[in-house]
């Protein structure tokens, strides 16, 4: 197959519990030509509502999300507003391929398996074209993780700059991707994201998060609870390793009894020294070139706690990269998506611990139309 450029649509649920990020690119999988178009769009008030009462829920197993009607009907939820949201968001656009990576709610590499919502079938049915998805499953099976799937994405938009380097990706979880001097490629899932803030201001003060981090801004770390939560079993764990939004579930205990603002500012405190601590104890070194993005780029009081951990390095955001690096989950999508039509590796030994380079997502094709 002759590689060419595509304008490929991305559509990514796993930023925040609140909203899917859709963005537009013209990219052949290797070099990205053009940042075309990208938003975020809030989940309906009802539907962000059932998502959040399905990760409040906890030990769901693969097998009981698989025959939950309730998943179903979220699932069925979720399939039409994705629908909804790509038609409007296409119009007077040319788009030639589109993929969606959905909320992962269960993610179990031991077993092999990894729950995201999302109904490749209606998505196809709905919008009467080709569909990518569930870009997690060949990796899983291959033995990988099955996240990070970024790293391909930064290593294109890298490629020009100095290295060795890294990029905090700040999403609902977040991660590390680490480029070396030769270019070597080193990547892993390394702390809760913004869901854990998410969930805390939903659960205390009904707020879909902590905006502008002003809860946390006027809110008293409490640094022996962040400690405590620094002793999960998963932080310890060494690469390749991924996170799903319900990893820490068994340790909200430990902000309990926190004020609004104190248990925010504590919970983003976490966050960025699990980040850092991450960085210290798996990667070859933390350089001096590192580069800030996903949705926690916008809560200033987790950037605050970023640099303080990171100094004297000095943070640049990927905006500094390109101004157009805004909606990251939904760009790598996007990329991810053509990748996957011309059989090129998203995933790899050193980034999930894959047995070997490996392309990822299932195609659902739109069903001709019988002329009998």
């Amino acid at each position: 197959m002759m590689i060419k450029s595509l304008n490929a649509l991305g559509v990514y649920g796993g930023a925040s519990l609140n909203s899917i990020e859709l963005a537009l690119m013209n990219t052949d999988g290797i070099d990205i030509k053009e940042f075309i178009k990208e938003t975020a769009v809030p989940y309906p008030e009802n539907l962000c509502l059932d998502i959040r009462h399905l990760i409040s829920r906890r030990n769901w197993t693969f097998a009981e999300l698989e025959e939950s009607a309730e998943v179903r009907k979220i699932r069925d939820l979720i399939s039409e507003f994705h629908a909804e949201t790509i038609q409007e968001f296409c119009l007077g656009e040319t788009v030639e391929q589109i993929g969606v990576d959905s909320l992962t709610v269960f993610n179990d590499p031991a077993n092999k398996c990894s729950y995201q919502i999302e109904d490749g079938n209606k998505l196809c049915e709905a919008l009467n074209c080709d569909i990518i998805t569930h870009f997690h499953k060949a990796d899983l099976l291959s033995g990988g993780q099955a996240s990070p799937l970024t790293p391909a994405f930064f290593n294109a938009i890298g490629q020009n700059l100095e290295k060795p380097l890294l990029f905090v990706d700040i999403e609902a979880v977040s991660s590390l991707t680490y480029i070396g001097a030769s270019g070597e490629l080193t990547a892993f899932d390394c702390a809760p994201g913004m869901a854990m803030i998410e969930d805390w201001t939903f659960r205390h003060a009904h707020m879909q998060t902590d905006y502008n981090g002003k809860l946390a801004i006027t809110g008293t770390v409490h640094p022996q609870v962040s400690e405590s939560l620094r002793g999960h079993k998963i932080l310890k764990k060494q690469p390749p390793k991924s996170l799903d939004i319900l990893c820490f579930s068994d340790k909200k205990e430990h902000l309990e009894g926190l004020s609004l603002e104190d248990g925010a500012a504590t919970a983003t405190y976490f966050i960025a020294e699990a980040i850092y601590q991450a960085a210290l104890n798996f990667l070859p070194a933390v350089p001096q070139n590192i580069y800030v993005g996903g949705s926690g780029l916008y809560n200033p009081s987790l950037m605050r706690f970023l640099k303080q951990n990171f100094a004297p390095r000095n943070l640049k955001t990927f905006s500094d990269i390109s101004p157009r690096l805004t909606k990251i989950g939904a760009q790598t999508t996007a990329f991810n998506t053509v990748r996957r039509l011309y059989g090129l590796p998203i995933t790899f030994p050193t980034t999930t611990g894959t047995c070997e380079p490996i392309t990822g997502g299932e195609i659902y094709a739109k069903k001709e139309l019988s002329n009998a």
